[in-house]
């Protein structure tokens, strides 16, 4: 039994803490006093002693083991937490759908750096540097949970390096080809191209516009709520206006990325088309003849 101090290293800052060691139930057990100059060597040792006397009498009582789940029970609840409180928790969902096949099994305290190192190679083989760091970053959050949670004491996430990555190619996209884009594309497919090219909005704002948020008599858009929980005005110039005052008087609105195309009573009824990002990942260079994915001016469109 004794007294000693601890050095911890985290975010490159050295700390030192006081520590008592002692035998309990015939196991050696360390328990941290406090920080060093926040608490004396004098105060650690009042500690000792009382633990010592407490363990003879029989009154010291050891905190109950917590019982440490595998990573596929934690991911149900951290997915549970993750759609209350996550607007991307779709992409979690998905991440986790590569993740859970490898660590599943395994209980969090079992899953080390060197595992974890394992299965950044194994992802490699198939995805970009980028989407294994998209997984990667959700187990270090998954684990800061965990530990928050008291499901585990370390979170091994601290010792793996994220892979480097390369800086984004953007494409600006040609006029000649803005007009071949909106040529060769569906008709219900158009408002919502146009609305992107002449404002740069993203994929979800678009598709969640309602007749509410359009101000066509001031010229512009109010986006209620941005990626960054703000909301904001986007101008609307004469191009864009002419369209939303055909869809204004038309009374129509696309209901999928198919052909299908629905009455809609005029009012706060209206809002673009709500399929899925896979319906614009069409066969571009066949039909618009471009050789990658491009972007036009601030907005890039992901095909």
């Amino acid at each position: 039994m004794g007294v000693f101090k601890r050095t911890t290293k985290r975010n490159g800052k050295k700390r030192e803490y006081w520590y008592i060691d002692y035998v309990l139930n015939g196991k050696r057990k360390w328990e941290s006093v406090g920080k060093v100059g926040l608490v004396t060597k004098s105060d650690a040792k009042k500690l000792l002693e009382l633990r010592k006397s407490e363990i003879l009498q029989g009154k010291f009582k050891t905190k109950k083991q917590n019982v440490i789940p595998t990573f596929s029970e934690f991911a149900k609840e951290y997915l549970e937490y993750a759609k209350q409180n996550k607007k991307s928790w779709d992409r979690d969902m998905y991440s986790l759908r590569k993740l859970e096949p490898f660590f599943g099994t395994y209980k969090l305290n079992e899953i080390s750096p060197l595992l974890i190192e394992r299965y950044k190679l194994n992802r490699l083989k198939v995805v970009s540097n980028r989407t294994v760091n998209i997984e990667l970053v959700l187990l270090k959050r998954m684990f800061y949970l965990a530990i928050t949670w008291d499901k585990c004491e370390n979170n091994p996430m601290h010792k793996v390096n994220l892979l480097k990555e390369a800086g984004p190619k953007e494409r600006i996209l040609s006029y000649d080809e803005e007009e071949k884009l909106l040529e060769s594309s569906p008709d219900h497919l158009k408002p919502i191209l146009i609305t992107a090219l002449q404002t740069g909005m993203r994929y979800g704002e678009i598709l969640s516009l309602t007749w509410e948020d359009i101000d066509l008599e001031r010229e512009y858009i109010h986006i209620k709520e941005s990626k960054s929980g703000k909301g904001r005005n986007i101008p609307i110039n004469e191009t864009l206006k002419k369209v939303l005052q055909e869809l204004n008087s038309e009374h129509f609105v696309s209901n999928s990325v198919g052909t299908e195309v629905l009455e809609a009573k005029k009012g706060n009824d209206f809002s673009f088309s709500r399929g899925r990002r896979a319906g614009f990942r069409i066969q571009y260079r066949e039909v618009w003849g471009f050789d990658s994915p491009f972007s036009h001016h601030v907005f890039s469109l992901c095909l």
